[in-house]
C-alpha cells in the first residue's frame, strides 16, 4: 500500500524557436505540456500531487530500443521507471513496494508502439491533469484527505485486450496513492469516474479497521467506491454495471464464503464455476444499491464508514452467503 509525495509545483515549459534571414527575423513560440511533478493546493490543509511517468518511460525505451535482450529490457525498466517511483515514495515517505508490483508496471517488447502512445499522452497531459485534479477536488470536498499522490502511466500494450472494455483507463489504489494507466483513446468521463472511485479507496485505507483480506470485504469496498463515483461523476457505466438475472446473482453470492472460490475467480471470472468476470464489482454494486435505496437519508460520509455487517443486514442474498450472525 502507498504513502505520498507532496512537493514541486512546476512551471510551464516554453520553447522559443526563431527563424531569420537577410530580409527579416521572426519568432514563434511553441508551448509544450508540462509533464513534471505538480502539487496542487486544494485548501490550507489538503493537497494533491500528480506524478506523470511519461518521461521515465521514454528514458526506459530510449535505453532499450536497440536491444533484444529481455534481461536488459527488464533492468532498464527497473532503473528508469520503478526506481523513480521508489524515489518519489522516499521523498514523501510513501511505501511504493506493492504499487511497483502492479502487473501493468512491466517492460514490453512492443517498444515502438509504447513510444507512440507516450507522444500522444504527453500532448494530452494538460487535459488529463485537469480531469484528475477537478474530480479529486470534488471528491475531497465531500470526504477530505490531507495528501494524496496520483501516478499516471501509459497502458501496457501487453494488456490492450482489457483496454477496450475499460475504455482506455486502468487503475489501482494503495495507501495514500493510486496509479492510473491510460490508453491514448481513453474516455474522459471514465477517467473522471476512475479518479473518484480510487479516491474513495484512499479514504477507507485511512481507517484503522481497513482490511482487504476476503472476497466479502472486496465486494463492500468496491461497491462503496462505485456508489461514491456514481455521485461525483454522473452517467458513467463501467463494464461491471450490468443487469444479471436473480438466479445468477444468487449463485455469485453463494460463492462468496464457500472457500473453494478465489479472489481471482471473482475478478477475472471462472466459467467452470459459472462466475462472471468482475463479480466482486457486480455484487458490490448490487449490495450498495439495495442498502442506499433502503436508507436514502444517509449522507455519503455516513454510509462510507458504515460497517460491513450493517450494509449487509437487509441484503436479499445475505443468507446464501452463509454469513455469521
Amino acid at each position: 500500500m502507498k504513502k505520498l509525495f507532496g512537493i514541486l509545483c512546476c512551471s510551464s515549459v516554453l520553447l522559443l524557436a526563431s527563424c531569420s534571414n537577410d530580409e527579416k527575423t521572426s519568432e514563434s513560440k511553441t508551448s509544450e505540456p508540462d509533464v513534471s511533478i505538480e502539487t496542487i493546493k486544494i485548501n490550507e490543509e489538503n493537497e494533491l500531487t500528480i506524478v506523470p511517468l511519461y518521461t521515465q518511460y521514454q528514458q526506459y525505451l530510449n535505453a532499450s530500443l536497440e536491444s533484444t535482450d529481455a534481461e536488459e529490457n527488464k533492468q532498464n525498466f527497473k532503473k528508469y521507471v520503478l526506481d523513480y517511483i521508489g524515489e518519489v515514495g522516499e521523498k514523501e515517505k510513501i511505501d511504493t513496494s506493492i504499487l511497483k508490483t502492479n502487473f501493468n508496471l512491466k517492460p514490453t517488447p512492443h517498444k515502438q508502439q509504447l513510444l507512440k502512445q507516450l507522444d500522444t499522452l504527453m500532448e494530452q497531459h494538460d487535459e488529463i491533469k485537469e480531469i484528475i485534479a477537478s474530480t479529486y477536488v470534488d471528491s475531497n470536498q465531500i470526504l477530505p484527505k490531507k495528501k494524496s499522490t496520483v501516478f499516471i502511466a501509459p497502458y501496457n500494450p501487453e494488456f490492450f485486450y482489457d483496454s477496450e472494455p475499460l475504455k482506455g483507463v486502468g487503475a489501482a489504489a494503495y495507501k495514500d496513492a493510486f496509479i492510473l494507466f491510460l490508453d491514448t483513446d481513453f474516455d474522459k468521463d471514465v477517467l473522471a469516474y476512475s479518479t473518484a472511485h480510487e479516491y474513495h479507496h484512499l479514504i477507507l485505507c485511512d481507517q484503522n479497521e481497513y482490511n482487504l483480506s476476503s472476497i466479502l470485504e472486496s465486494i463492500i469496498i468496491e461497491g462503496k467506491a462505485d456508489a461514491f463515483a456514481d455521485r461525483i461523476v454522473k452517467g458513467v457505466s463501467p463494464p461491471w454495471h450490468v443487469q444479471l438475472d436473480d438466479a445468477t446473482m444468487e449463485h455469485i453470492a453463494s460463492r462468496v464464503n464457500d472457500y473453494e472460490t478465489s479472489f481471482t475467480d471473482f475478478v477475472v471470472g471462472n466459467s467452470q464455476k459459472d462466475i462472471p468476470r468482475w463479480s466482486n464489482y457486480i455484487l458490490g454494486k448490487d449490495v450498495l444499491h439495495d442498502y442506499l435505496t433502503a436508507h436514502p437519508e444517509l449522507s455519503i460520509p455516513e454510509w462510507t464508514f458504515k460497517e460491513d455487517h450493517a450494509i449487509l443486514e437487509g441484503y436479499k442474498y445475505r443468507d446464501v452467503m452463509e454469513m455469521e450472525n
